[in-house]
């Protein structure tokens, strides 16, 4: 049996020695793979990867029959030269939790960058507090790092809380509801000790971004359905485009039950059920029916919550 350095060298001369028509002859399980993608995607394959032999330099021999060509970017849909890759369901789906991971992180780094430029553009407004190195708290110069652990959230966070033209000591007064509204026993919190503190350390920015008349509404069980909610959506839409959120069929449905979309609207689906148990005025809608609806209510909610009514469309509800 040839080793893995024996194939890349017999690819490499018969990329070299043959015809397109015997290449396909000789690897017929690449060429089906090719033939698949140019009739599934279309125009969603670069221009490149059209021929054959290109494609089959690139991407190489298929490992198994277990592997299938993925994309690397989930959200991607050309194929193309450094897109793409020979992957097991197994690897394919813990390459996609690092990449959500990965994404996760860079919006956050975005986000930060976007706070600390709002930060500093409220620091050069005529009597701003300054957010340098000390800020007013109970009427003395408090260091920027204390008043963020008096907040129990990161200094990096402070700027993104601070609200323009308010002080340390509101931001004190707002911490001490949110402490009072965290339940570390909630049954829908995930389980995991690190991702329960991450969770928590979230709301606490969160709910210092609130208008003080909503506080007692801005729960931790409300940003768990507002950060839940949407994902859910993205997941059940992903599948909807693939057919494969009712699966006809024992191969759709293991292809759904593999699927990283489906993994998470399930891990997702319980604990927002029981979540909504929680608020009453969301108890009555259904996931599976209202899903659209409910989180169009959320996202409007959250919205007032941070800006105030004003900021409303008067055909919703309130909160």
């Amino acid at each position: 049996m040839a080793t893995a350095e024996e194939g890349v060298a017999m690819l490499e001369a018969d990329l070299r020695d043959l015809s397109t028509q015997e290449l396909c002859r000789k690897y017929s399980a690449e060429a089906s793979t090719h033939r698949n993608i140019l009739i599934s995607r279309g125009t969603g394959v670069a221009p490149q990867w059209r021929d054959f032999k290109t494609f089959l330099g690139e991407v190489g021999l298929r490992p198994s029959g277990d592997h299938s060509l993925v994309l690397l970017n989930r959200y991607e849909r050309t194929y193309g030269p450094g897109r793409a890759k020979w992957m097991t369901a197994e690897e394919q789906a813990a390459h996609e939790v690092e990449f959500d991971r990965l994404r996760a992180e860079k919006q956050r780094e975005e986000q930060l960058e976007a706070h600390n430029a709002a930060a500093i553009k409220r620091a050069s407004a005529p009597g701003a507090p300054s957010f340098g190195q000390f800020t007013p708290l109970a009427g003395r110069p408090a260091p920027f790092t204390e008043v963020a652990k008096r907040l129990a959230i990161p200094v990096s966070a402070l700027s993104k809380a601070m609200p323009a033209g308010g002080s340390a000591d509101e931001l004190v007064k707002r911490a001490a509801v949110s402490s009072e509204l965290i339940n570390e026993q909630a049954t829908w919190l995930p389980p995991d000790p690190a991702k329960k503190a991450g969770f928590f350390e979230a709301y606490r920015i969160w709910h210092l971004q609130v208008q003080p008349q909503f506080g007692r509404a801005a729960t931790p069980t409300f940003l768990f359905l507002y950060i839940a909610l949407p994902v859910m959506k993205q997941c059940r839409d992903e599948l909807m485009d693939l057919d494969l959120w009712n699966p006809l069929g024992q191969r759709a449905l293991n292809a759904r039950d593999n699927h990283i979309a489906w993994k998470k609207y399930t891990e997702f689906m319980p604990r927002a059920q029981v979540a909504m148990m929680e608020i009453p005025i969301y108890a009555t809608y259904s996931l599976l029916s209202d899903l659209d609806a409910l989180c169009e209510r959320i996202l409007t909610a959250e919205k007032r919550f941070r800006e105030g009514p004003q900021k409303v469309i008067h055909t919703h509800r309130a909160a």
